[in-house]
């Protein structure tokens, strides 16, 4: 019988990995405490700590003020985000947001442009380069030197092995090689992930799901996204794409959506179908419910009442900890009190404390593709 086993590099990476997760989300703290709550041996820890601190990727901190018993003080380590840089591009249909950023999202420029999609893929995917090398060429000479790579967050369907957008619902209909053009562009390694996938890494490296391990992340604006994390891990179907809560068929005979059926949830409640009901900017939703007609205001209520149905049937199946909303469609706290209201009506375990709203919200414009690099290649 053949001896099974491990590959000890791959040992090595996955204890890494475990130990900067712990610190991540725990910060500061001991190489006691990374010993202690990974149950990897201090030895083992105190090992990897140090290479990591010669790295440049983790940084002592000090002592313990408190430190119970006799013996050497805890001393403290923690995360230097700022031990490399890249650039964060989200490109939705209507807008696209590009940024400088470090580690944990914190953002050293930003620049936001229309997304054309009336010009070829590779024009528009050219001026972004050209924005990215703008933003690189006026950041502190210390972060060029830091900047590692380019990180895309799209909507639709993606091919993260070769760096392809197969459909960006809304923006192209033809596969895009987005990594390569950008990759060639500015010298960097490239990485693209679904935009949704990418924010649902977001609420799991910085977010509540450094507290829930099952989730359902829904993202309302322009369109409706979302996504699904089971035990800590974004869950994936058939092209790499599941959970499309937005494309869930409500309405027979309905209109044609952007993924090429007829009847979605999208058609319904996307920012373009409630224009036609009150004109407003994409951040001002909440105050035109305010001030909207009785009429105006019972169609939107009767939009956001079909939209917490299908929350409320979809998450019965699901069953996740937590259901967080995220995108500026959600951004005006009276919107989600209706949404919440609906949902509890239908079942009353849907409410505040089982739907909550993203605790990134300030940053959910960039801070996906960040993710997406530093789960794929940091940690």
């Amino acid at each position: 019988m053949g001896r099974t086993g491990m590959n000890m590099g791959v040992v090595k990476l996955q204890n890494r990995s475990l130990v900067l997760n712990y610190i991540n989300g725990n910060a500061p703290v001991s190489r006691k405490d990374v010993a202690d709550a990974t149950g990897l041996t201090p030895a083992a820890v105190t090992q990897i700590c140090n290479a990591l601190i010669s790295e440049g990727m983790l940084t002592e901190l000090g002592t313990a003020e408190k430190s119970s018993g006799a013996g050497r003080k805890k001393v403290l380590v923690d995360i230097n985000y700022n031990y490399a840089y890249l650039f964060s591009v989200n490109i939705e249909p209507e807008q696209t947001y590009i940024a400088l950023s470090n580690l944990k999202g914190d953002f050293l420029a930003t620049r936001t442009i229309d997304t054309l999609k009336d010009v070829a893929s590779e024009v528009f995917l050219a001026k972004v380069a050209d924005i990215c090398e703008d933003i690189r060429k006026n950041a502190k000479e210390r972060v060029r030197k830091r900047i590692l790579a380019i990180s895309v967050g799209i909507t639709g369907i993606v091919n993260r092995e070769t760096g392809t957008s197969v459909r960006a619902y809304g923006i192209w209909k033809d596969e895009v090689p987005v990594c390569d053009i950008l990759s060639k562009a500015l010298g960097l390694d490239a990485f693209i992930e679904n935009n949704v996938n990418a924010f649902a890494k977001a609420v799991m490296l910085y977010g509540v799901g450094r507290f829930y391990d099952n989730l359902h992340i829904i993202k309302w604006g322009p369109g409706v996204g979302s996504t699904i994390i089971i035990d800590g891990r974004v869950y994936e179907g058939r092209h790499g794409k599941a959970a499309e809560l937005g494309h869930f068929i409500v309405e027979k005979d309905g209109k044609e959506c952007s993924c090429g059926r007829r009847g979605c949830l999208e058609t319904k409640v996307n920012y373009k179908a409630l224009n036609e009901i009150v004109k407003f900017d994409k951040d001002s939703f909440g105050e035109a419910y305010i001030n909207a007609s009785d009429e105006q205001k019972k169609k939107i209520e009767e939009a956001i009442d079909l939209f917490a149905r299908t929350i409320v049937n979809s998450s019965t199946i699901m069953a996740p900890n937590r259901v967080v909303l995220c995108g500026y469609l959600f951004h005006d706290d009276v919107i989600r009190d209706i949404l919440i209201k609906d949902c509890k009506m239908y079942d009353s375990a849907f409410d505040e404390n089982r739907i909550i709203y993203t605790t990134l919200a300030d940053s959910e414009d960039f801070i996906g593709p960040v993710a997406t690099f530093v789960q794929s290649e940091i940690f």
